[in-house]
């Protein structure tokens, strides 16, 4: 038995944040019910990818974040929409949303009217900056929160911030989210006492920059932007120019560093005061890090990779997506999840499974990523609708 099984979750998000925070309860067994608006729904469903597959509404990026769940639609503007939410509502666990502070407070379903419903809900509410504060209700999506957090002006040349390349926020929010729900559920179960957590994105990326955040809290410093050297400022850790491309090494002990001495044929770096010891090499980080890049122009990126990884020192090829997907590691472990062929296009689709294995009652989806509206019929039947009185909703529009 998963760790969720038996769990239900209203969930209102959409995009990323949200989404993938719901489909790790549905990988852990939790029954997540994707709630999305009539004709449109997640926004999501269009970005990322070519046109073939926005037009289908099954993008790359809703795959990543919507496996096993089911998706019915509903208007929440709709008095009848909203009798169907209430009934959701009574049976459900847990709540998931990510609109702006206030909206769905405004549609009559904030924490206090839920609670009203469902004394023990854990409401989990996933926004930019917060429910609280001068901040509350701003927009904000994965790069403004970049931007705003720091991340940006601590990444890329020194002339120029660069955003990450991808959604370095929008993920550890989800992950941040799904934490807080995991433990609410555990609080109840133990208190019989539901919960109204406060997810925010600006928050999570200031964890994400934990060292750095803390480096200027306590010592006044800013941290510069280096490239593709070591935010720690160590000329052996950064990445490399080999004869056919890159290489990403992190050497940081003198043991590791009499490894690569030896490797590069170089034993007289170690009585050099310029290479010798930890201390010296950040103090010459100009001179060293030159030595590095000289050292590794010698040879391909594969013979260095097999080098250094014979000498035991932490060390990787710097490989496109393509590469890096096809690596044999993540085919052991069972990380992409396939879906089979959807619509006309002539190939299967893939997701992403959860980022860890278990030996037992292990993380899975039970179902693919759904059509908008897929199962509405279904999950109304379930909340004891018949099949006239689901005709009559749709024909008013509330579905």
């Amino acid at each position: 038995m998963r760790a969720l099984e038996g769990i239900r979750v209203v969930d209102f998000s959409q995009v990323i944040a949200g989404p993938f925070c719901s489909q790790h309860l549905a990988l852990l067994g939790a029954d997540v019910i994707k709630i999305e608006q009539p004709g449109i729904g997640d926004q999501a469903r269009r970005l990322l990818g070519d046109n073939d597959w926005g037009e289908m509404g099954m993008s790359p990026m809703f795959l990543a974040c919507n496996a096993g769940k089911r998706g019915i639609t509903l208007d929440l503007k709709h008095p009848k929409a909203k009798e169907v939410v209430v009934r959701l509502l009574r049976e459900a666990d847990v709540l998931l949303e990510n609109f702006k502070a206030g909206v769905l407070e405004k549609l009559g379903f904030g924490y206090d009217a839920v609670k009203a419903i469902k004394p023990d809900i854990v409401y989990c509410s996933v926004t930019g900056y917060g429910q609280t504060g001068p901040y509350a209700g701003a927009a904000a999506y994965d790069g403004a929160i970049q931007a705003t957090s720091g991340m940006v002006a601590v990444t890329g040349l020194p002339d120029t911030p660069v955003r990450a390349g991808f959604m370095g926020v929008d993920v550890p929010t989800a992950i941040t989210a799904t934490m807080a729900i995991l433990g609410a559920l555990v609080r109840k179960e133990r208190t019989g006492k539901g919960q109204r957590l406060d997810v925010a994105m600006l928050d999570t990326a200031m964890t994400v920059l934990g060292p750095q955040v803390s480096n200027y809290l306590n010592t006044g410093a800013d941290s510069p932007r280096v490239g593709n050297s070591s935010p720690a400022l160590i000329p052996t850790a950064g990445v490399f120019t080999t004869a056919d491309g890159f290489i990403m090494m992190t050497c940081l002990t003198d043991g590791q560093f009499a490894a690569l001495a030896a490797l590069m044929q170089r034993p007289d770096w170690l009585t050099d005061p310029v290479f010798a010891t930890f201390n010296a090499r950040k103090a010459n980080y100009d001179v060293v890090e030159q030595a590095m890049h000289a050292a590794f122009s010698t040879a391909t990126t594969d013979e260095w990779d097999r080098r250094l990884s014979e000498a035991k020192i932490p060390a990787a090829p710097v490989r496109s997506l393509p590469e890096a997907s096809r690596h044999p590691q993540l085919a052991h472990r069972q990380v992409f999840t396939e879906f089979g062929q959807f619509g006309s296009i002539q190939r299967p689709a893939f997701g992403i499974g959860a980022p860890y294995l278990a030996n037992e009652d292990a993380p899975r989806p039970d179902r693919r990523p759904p059509w908008l509206g897929e199962h509405t019929d279904e999950v109304l039947a379930d909340l004891g609708y018949t099949a006239d009185e689901i005709h009559e909703l749709r024909k008013a529009g509330a579905l």
